[in-house]
């Protein structure tokens, strides 16, 4: 990721390592089930995901949520840590109160599986929701 500084007419760049181990793909079909409620997912990978909120919460460090696709697939009781918190406030152009960003934590082999399966089918239906 770039950031761009200008200082007296001179424009910098200053380049930051990205964080992200995984191919992120965005996603515009799929829910998260929290034992907060329902939030949409934003973003998913093999590793972890993002999350919107239309209220904030309070997210305990590690839980357990289940994911479902408008097509009808459902990964249940996957184990996860929260990573970051992002609060948004009214002047923000995110439709989200809150954004957090989840990793997976000890995954059974069928639920990998099941998330190979569902991050495959998000390119199948549009190719252009990856980055």
């Amino acid at each position: 990721m770039n950031q761009i500084a200008c200082h007296q007419q001179t424009l910098q760049t200053y380049s930051f390592p990205d964080q992200r181990g995984s191919k992120r793909h965005l996603a515009i079909h799929l829910l998260a089930i929290t034992p907060k409620g329902t939030g949409q997912i934003i973003d998913i990978s093999g590793t972890g995901l993002s999350l919107g909120c239309l209220y904030p919460h309070y997210f305990q460090n590690e839980w357990r949520l289940d994911i479902l696709d408008a097509k009808g697939s459902h990964i249940k009781r996957l184990k996860v840590r929260k990573i970051w918190q992002k609060d948004n406030n009214t002047e923000t152009s995110s439709e989200f109160e809150m954004e957090i960003g989840i990793e997976f934590l000890e995954l059974t082999q069928n639920q990998i599986q099941e998330l190979d399966i569902l991050i495959d089918n998000i390119n199948v239906i549009d190719p252009r929701y990856h980055w």
